[in-house]
């Protein structure tokens, strides 16, 4: 049986992508997808959702969500990266669907769902943050919250020296968060409620259009989006590609042995000069707190470029003969 997923998501290039690997994958069901402020801002993250949403023949609810951080006021889109538009000027038709308020609809899908709900967070994390908050019982139904964001000492952020995007965008959040995981972990949940792939693993995650030939030889709608997107997708591009931040995080969903992980405790400094939104790994347990989190630190990289190809081609195919 499919596993029953909520994707929690500001899109964004990279995004896109790791939606669409999702609606290509029979390991899960996309039962909702919420957006949240991020790398554009909530007036094109909504739309951008829903828009994809009808690309791919999703018949799951969308919600409009945060349209900023719970506290802090001095973050900025992604632009430079996604474009103003998030999608680097790929417009896709505007969607007719009726978009619902997020936190409630994460609440619905979660308690009506007949199996556990993993939510996969791609975004910031003022959302899962909401959840926690207003529908704390829902929030501990969820079967693992996936995120990405964060880092570890070895690559730590892309904003500033200490902080990755998602978690620099919403500290507060993120610390919602993991205070609820070590709260978890302290009350004896058997496993670790979040998964966290960090840049430290999806900087390594390098994909060009090389690495996608089934991709693009098929030529159908996800082909010519994804095209234009990764050469649009501003993202220290090299010769091997650029980095697919969101799609680890979904393809760890899809098969756990395309990363490997470490049970650790996690935390988020959210009020230092230098390093608000840095997560904090205590590798060596100087804490003394239970681990409340399995933090990604290596990725197989062939087996990874090879669950796009095929699976997005696969995806390409379904959507012309529709």
């Amino acid at each position: 049986m499919p596993r029953p997923i909520i994707i929690d998501t500001d899109p964004g290039i990279d995004d896109a992508l790791a939606i669409m690997l999702a609606a290509a994958s029979p390991e899960v069901e996309v039962i909702g997808i919420t957006a949240v402020a991020g790398n554009v801002g909530l007036e094109k993250t909504a739309p951008n959702a829903a828009a994809l949403a009808d690309l791919l023949r999703l018949e799951c609810p969308v919600g409009r969500g945060a349209a900023g951080p719970l506290w802090r006021r001095d973050t900025k889109p992604a632009w430079d990266v996604h474009g103003e538009d998030g999608f680097g000027g790929y417009a896709l038709p505007v969607s007719g669907r009726e978009l619902e308020a997020a936190l409630p609809l994460m609440a619905r899908l979660i308690e009506e769902s007949p199996e556990p709900v993993t939510v996969v967070a791609i975004g910031p994390l003022t959302n899962v943050a909401g959840l926690i908050t207003h529908y704390p019982e829902a929030a501990r139904k969820v079967e693992r919250f996936v995120i990405m964001g964060g880092g570890t000492l070895d690559r730590l952020g892309n904003m500033t020296p200490a902080a990755e995007f998602n978690i620099y965008y919403d500290p507060d959040a993120a610390a919602v968060l993991f205070d609820f995981a070590a709260q978890q972990a302290a009350d004896g949940r058997a496993h670790a409620p979040v998964t966290m792939v960090g840049l430290n693993v999806t900087e390594r995650a390098l994909v060009g259009l090389q690495h996608l030939p089934d991709l693009v030889a098929s030529g159908g709608p996800a082909a010519k989006m994804i095209t234009h997107m990764m050469g649009n997708y501003h993202s220290e591009p090299s010769a091997d590609g650029m980095a697919q931040h969101d799609s680890v995080a979904l393809a760890a969903v899809l098969d756990p042995a395309i990363i490997e992980t470490g049970h650790h405790h996690v935390d988020v400094e959210n009020t230092g000069r230098l390093t608000s939104g840095m997560t904090v790994v205590d590798f060596a347990g100087y804490s003394g707190l239970k681990p409340n989190c399995d933090v990604a630190l290596a990725v197989d990289l062939p087996r990874f470029r090879d669950l796009l190809n095929t699976r997005l081609s696969a995806l390409d195919a379904r959507l012309k003969e529709a």
